[in-house]
């Protein structure tokens, strides 16, 4: 537990030429902390570069590079970009990378890690958000912004010319502190340091700074945009309002998961329903974002889509209430609008559900809520997870015939990885049946059943059965399959 505890955050802002920027961003750092202690970290910073590289590419389609480059830089060593999500209202992406000590060796074991997300709303504005994580509690409590042109502050705002254009920030967190500038002097004599001394009450958790930009062309004036950041009982929230759209969006720290968004326009209108944020990489680029609208769009429609039958399939029912798989930690992959996996929370499963479709996940947020229950609902791909502790039940109704033509070897690892020796799989797949004219195109046959999974799993049963749907009355439901696999002891 700390108490108040005085602290000083660094923000140094460099103004530099060209070569002299790329020889000391060759890294995505930007001036060692001036006057650092023995052992100081390296504090971590923003290219204004690679912030206006970001509000280039939000409207060219694919934001990976130029996220990558804002989180990372030129970085390779300990850096990873673990969630990446883009559609036609924001980009969000999550990176982790090793903070070095200012004065050790390379090839030192880093103490520190940095966790920066970053959020960037369509035009032109970027939410910048760093938690550094210390493996012996030094919180190097700095961050910097390196720039060419020479910054001008006042309070916590600033702005700040750079020849692609004009970027005006705002520190949110530490959310009080008085700002003091002072040059710096030898080889840093080209930056500034501004110093916020802050007295915050940190009960535990990561250093975490929170800013927000807006880049615009040269002679465009700011959008007027409004920000408020609020945390209450652990929960950060934050509202950005500009050129008439208000976005409301969860912040929890990087370890208790990926936070919600809200989209609305100046008179209230939804543009977009409270979601969660990614938790892993998605396809993206224009083809990964058609492929997200394929399965979002039936999320969207006055009518839910055919599978999605508003209760747990009976197959599911079966394996619980006959005993053959007891309450564990459990997955529901491709879980959809969540009637399955709020089942299984009901029956007592800690349940994680995780869907491509972010209209579906938010569904199944508000329904879980209602029926008092907790789920943790993810927002990632089923051919590249995040990374979870291994479960005791694997559930995938409907997801497996589908991706089994995009990607098998992909989703034969997540079920591995997502898997321990012992789990119990229920696997519900369209069958192919060439004599029914309601048979799906993207069923499967026993033989291909067999030969994907029994190297992994010993197969309980595999038996024909009907895919409940909410199909018209008069149409039969489609045929199907129904497995219950258990993972082999490794060899």
């Amino acid at each position: 537990m700390f108490g108040l505890k005085k602290f000083g955050v660094v923000l140094l802002l460099c103004w530099i030429n060209p070569q002299l920027i790329a020889t000391l961003t060759s890294h995505a750092l930007c001036c060692p902390a001036c006057g650092a202690r023995d052992r100081a970290l390296v504090l971590p910073a923003v290219d204004a570069r690679e912030l206006a590289n970001v509000a280039r590419s939000l409207g060219a389609g694919d934001t990976y590079a130029p996220i990558s480059g804002l989180i990372f830089g030129n970085e390779s060593s300990g850096s990873a970009m673990t969630v990446f999500e883009e559609n036609a209202s924001f980009t969000y992406a999550v990176g982790t990378m090793a903070l070095p000590e200012s004065n050790s060796a390379s090839d030192k074991a880093p103490r520190a890690h940095l966790v920066r997300r970053v959020i960037a709303l369509k035009p032109s504005i970027v939410v910048v958000d760093d938690q550094i994580l210390t493996l012996d509690g030094a919180l190097p409590e700095g961050w910097r912004l390196c720039s060419i042109g020479v910054p001008r502050v006042s309070g916590r705002k600033g702005e700040v010319q750079e020849p692609t254009g004009d970027i005006s920030w705002e520190t949110l967190l530490p959310a009080t502190g008085v700002v003091r500038a002072k040059p710096s002097s030898g080889a840093e004599s080209r930056c500034v340091n501004f110093t916020i001394e802050a007295t915050n009450r940190r009960i535990s958790g990561p250093a975490r700074f929170i800013h927000i930009f807006e880049v615009r062309p040269h002679g465009v004036k700011n959008s007027q945009m409004q920000s408020a950041l609020a945390i209450h009982n652990d929960q950060t929230r934050l509202t950005v309002s500009a050129r008439n759209r208000t976005f409301q969006m969860v912040l929890p720290t990087a370890d208790q998961g990926a936070g919600t968004i809200e989209i609305s326009t100046a008179n209230h209108k939804t543009v977009l329903k409270n979601r969660p944020f990614a938790a892993g990489v998605l396809p993206h680029g224009p083809k990964g974002t058609s492929l997200l609208e394929l399965w979002d769009v039936d999320y969207r429609g006055s009518h839910p889509p055919v599978w999605d039958i508003g209760r747990p399939a009976d197959e599911l029912v079966k394996v619980v209430t006959e005993g053959k798989v007891r309450p564990g930690r459990a997955v529901d992959l491709c879980c959809g609008s969540g009637s399955d996996a709020i089942y299984l929370a009901a029956k007592g499963f800690d349940v994680t559900g995780i869907d491509i479709a972010p209209t579906a996940l938010g569904q199944a947020q508000r329904k879980g809520a209602a029926a008092g229950v907790s789920v943790q609902w993810l927002l990632a791909d089923v051919l590249r997870p995040p990374e979870l502790k291994p479960f005791d039940f694997i559930y995938d109704r409907g997801c497996y015939h589908v991706v089994r033509d995009q990607n098998l070897p992909a989703y034969l690892e997540s079920l591995r990885a997502l898997s321990h020796p012992g789990t119990k799989f229920l696997l519900l797949a369209s069958r192919v049946n060439e004599h029914e004219a309601n048979a799906t195109a993207s069923g499967v046959t026993e033989e291909e059943i067999r030969y994907d999974f029994l190297e992994s799993f010993d197969l309980e049963w595999l038996r024909e059965v009907r895919l409940e749907s909410n199909k018209e009355e008069g149409h039969s439901d489609p045929p199907g399959w129904s497995a219950l696999f258990t993972r082999k002891e490794e060899r």
